[in-house]
């Protein structure tokens, strides 16, 4: 019976920071984002809110494994 001697990780350093950053870029522009949205939309705010929110969690992730690619 063999076994494999190798850990299988699926969270490095690297992907943990970056949903770390998306995670926080998300929370923090849901609360902006729905009061701008309110006021330019009356239809939809929080679908309107949660793709712009959605949108910078993607760019904060992108950036934070990039970022997190060059650290030690």
């Amino acid at each position: 019976m063999t076994s494999d001697s190798e850990p299988k990780a699926r969270w490095t350093k690297d992907k943990a920071g970056a949903t770390l950053a998306a995670t926080t870029g998300f929370f923090f522009t849901l609360g902006p984002a729905f009061e701008t949205a309110s006021q330019l939309t009356r239809q939809y705010p929080h679908t309107a809110a949660s793709l712009v929110s959605l949108a910078v969690a993607i760019l904060a992730y992108w950036v934070g494994l990039r970022v997190m690619k060059k650290l030690p």
